[in-house]
């Protein structure tokens, strides 16, 4: 009953619309902001703080995960087969590493805290990352097939790529999306669609320009399930230039 409600409450456009309308969702995101700025980015090495912005031409492989396992370095290695010949790097960034999960070819940043806001942790890895171009991507996804040459390609004309997200069964994830399309809501856009004026970008799985990121950064206050992707979304979707991609398929595991 409980699942039901929350569902009902989530996807129902007219409730969303009547919600926004009376400032629920305004006043739900100052408190998280403020609640966040006093009691989350607290605790964590500030000298992973004391970047020098780089931009060299390449790939930046980003994982966010909260404690690090061998899955993780596993999944993210499977990008260095496809990466031949390219200038590249790979990096974990992990609240935890409780079981001290190491290996020379992966930069592994232990937070060693979880003080840290989602939308924060995006920031730091953009912003520690090397290369032009980046996959940010949370711990739950393996790749099962990607193009970086056409993908590269694609990245010339947009600043973000949104790829076709499968479940193990192979049914759409949450990847082309509407957010607030009228009497719809929430929902999945299909791929031929073409007005893209209401959507959003599902922050489990990005390919973006980085310096797109350093100009149009995530909020630092806005955590895990607080909607740090919508928030984003919401102010740069008008002005954003991104597309569809077929060139790489993640699967949900």
């Amino acid at each position: 009953m409980k699942k039901s409600l929350l569902s009902f409450l989530t996807y129902n456009f007219f409730i969303q619309r009547l919600f926004y309308l009376i400032g629920i969702f305004q006043i739900r995101s100052i408190f998280r902001k403020t609640y966040n700025f006093f009691f989350k980015n607290l605790k964590i090495n500030t000298s992973l703080l004391n970047y020098k912005i780089s931009n060299k031409n390449g790939w930046s492989i980003i994982f966010l995960t909260h404690n690090l396992k061998k899955e993780t370095i596993d999944k993210i290695l499977e990008y260095k087969k496809n990466l031949i010949n390219k200038k590249h790097e790979l990096i974990i960034i992990s609240n935890f590493n409780k079981s001290n999960h190491f290996d020379k070819r992966i930069r592994i940043i232990n937070l060693n805290s979880d003080k840290l806001a989602l939308g924060k942790k995006r920031n730091l890895g953009v912003n520690i990352s090397r290369f032009n171009k980046l996959i940010m991507s949370l711990d739950y996804f393996k790749i099962k097939k990607i193009d970086f040459k056409n993908l590269e390609k694609e990245l010339v004309n947009n600043d973000l790529l949104v790829s076709k997200i499968k479940t193990k069964d192979n049914k759409r994830y949450l990847d082309w999306m509407f957010l607030d399309y009228p009497n719809i809501g929430k929902s999945f856009c299909p791929y031929n669609y073409k007005n893209r004026k209401y959507m959003y970008f599902h922050g489990s799985y990005f390919i973006f320009k980085k310096k797109y990121l350093i100009k149009n950064p995530f909020s630092n206050y806005l955590d895990h399930k607080q909607g740090e992707d919508v928030d984003w979304s919401l102010r740069v979707r008008n002005k954003i230039k991104f597309s569809l991609t077929d060139h790489v398929v993640p699967i949900i595991e």
